[in-house]
């Protein structure tokens, strides 16, 4: 959705949601799936559990970031409204 070619464009509420959505449940594959790796391991490389650690906490930061701009898009939406009203 963020397409630096078009400065223009604002992604609406919805499309922010969907794209916090969506980071969120990447996050949330890569944790099921490195648990149960981790699970199975008889050894585990500390070095390459960090960096998956550290991808999905990048993965969540990005969805939250994402749900913050659309609650930020829905209180302009609502300011908007209520101007157009008055």
């Amino acid at each position: 959705m963020d397409d630096p070619s078009h400065a223009e464009y604002r992604p609406s509420t919805h499309d922010l949601l969907n794209d916090a959505t969506m980071w969120l449940q990447y996050a949330r594959g890569v944790t099921a799936t490195l648990a149960d790796l981790v699970h199975e391991a008889e050894e585990l490389d500390c070095k390459q559990l960090s960096l998956s650690l550290e991808a999905i906490a990048a993965m969540t930061l990005r969805g939250l970031q994402k749900m913050s701009d659309a609650r930020a898009e829905a209180h302009w939406d609502a300011v908007s409204s209520v101007k157009d009203t008055a």
